[in-house]
């Protein structure tokens, strides 16, 4: 009984402080406790932190397969004063950001399906954000390739919106996977991997990350610096001309789709066995409808009309800054599959 009390009083005494008492009947871990313990590791970007530089190259593959090479550089101040270049031989994205919010750049007026993809791989701490309409469910251990790891679903009503596989030893965060659902098409990322681990500080980061869609990489991130800065130039904060301003804040609530209209299959489309996802940009507006819709992933063009048609009387609960409704950037895609 005294062993009993010392654990529990252990246990407490460890929660107060910011860790977790991982031990449960069957040797998992809680869901809580290795969400909690990677965020605090991979939180360099955080309030009191030194100015950082980070450089790295980056590759996407299109949508016929073709890699694009290109560069990225992040400089970081504060949670509020910071730039991030986005480089390819054809696009280029700026953003600079300020108290209110960023300012952004772009060579195109919307963002590319593999720069959504992209972001994704960079801002690899928004994966362990949990959703208010999503789930935890239960950790579970294995094995993988000789090495503990401790995985645990992100869950929707309808089913698993992914899977997070943490390293049992370090804690690192080190697979992510989109099951397909149903007779879902796949998933544009079917699994994203981090390795290459270093140490920045008291902060494990991942030097490698790589997007997968089933078993090809169709992204990549490969950092070639992440070091504390000294340097002082005022002028890269400087809002760029013909820029255009997002507003954007700690507590921003992301936007919620409340009415989901289902596309209309054409019949020759049906008929001649069209299958397909349709991808938009799209901006999400203050009152909770869709603007400057664009087609960045194709299907054939009765499909495409099609979503466009139901995907335009989609309505949104808009993004928020407290109780402010405010205008976002965001992707929305419908398939088409054929039932067999």
């Amino acid at each position: 009984m005294r062993n009993i009390t010392k654990k529990i009083v252990a246990c407490l005494l460890l929660a107060v402080i910011g860790d977790a008492c991982f031990a449960s009947k069957e040797g998992t871990s809680s869901s809580e406790a290795l969400i909690s313990r990677a965020r605090i590791q991979r939180d360099i970007w955080a309030e009191g932190a030194p100015p950082m530089l980070m450089r790295a190259e980056i590759q996407i593959s299109d949508a016929k397969g073709v890699i694009a090479q290109g560069q990225y550089v992040f400089r970081w101040v504060s949670p509020t004063q910071w730039t991030e270049e986005i480089k390819f031989a054809n696009y280029e994205r700026l953003r600079v950001r300020d108290e209110r919010g960023y300012w952004q750049k772009s060579t195109l007026n919307y963002q590319p399906e593999m720069i959504f993809q992209l972001d994704r791989l960079l801002h690899f701490k928004d994966v362990l954000h949990i959703g208010p309409k999503e789930t935890l469910g239960e950790a579970k251990n294995h094995d993988k390739d000789g090495v503990g790891q401790s995985c645990t679903e992100i869950k929707w009503a309808i089913g698993t919106e992914r899977i997070m596989c943490f390293d049992e030893a370090s804690g690192n965060l080190v697979s992510v996977e989109y099951p397909k659902s149903g007779y879902l098409i796949a998933p544009d990322i079917s699994r994203i991997e981090y390795t290459a681990f270093n140490s920045i500080g008291e902060k494990r980061v991942p030097f490698e990350i790589q997007a997968f869609k089933e078993h090809k990489t169709i992204a990549s991130v490969k950092i070639l610096e992440l070091a504390k800065t000294t340097e002082d130039a005022p002028a890269q904060f400087n809002v760029p001309a013909d820029s255009e301003f997002w507003v954007q804040c700690n507590d921003m609530r992301a936007a919620e789709l409340v009415n989901r209209v289902s596309p209309r299959y054409p019949a020759s489309a049906r008929a001649h066995g069209e299958e397909g996802r349709v991808g938009f940009y799209a901006v999400i507006e203050a009152d909770g409808t869709l603007s400057h819709l664009t087609i960045i992933q194709r299907a054939s063009s009765e499909l495409e009309a099609a979503a466009a048609e139901a995907i335009r009387q989609w309505r949104y609960k808009p993004a928020a800054c407290g109780s402010v409704p405010i205008r976002v950037e965001t992707s929305v895609s419908t398939d088409f599959r054929l039932q067999r």
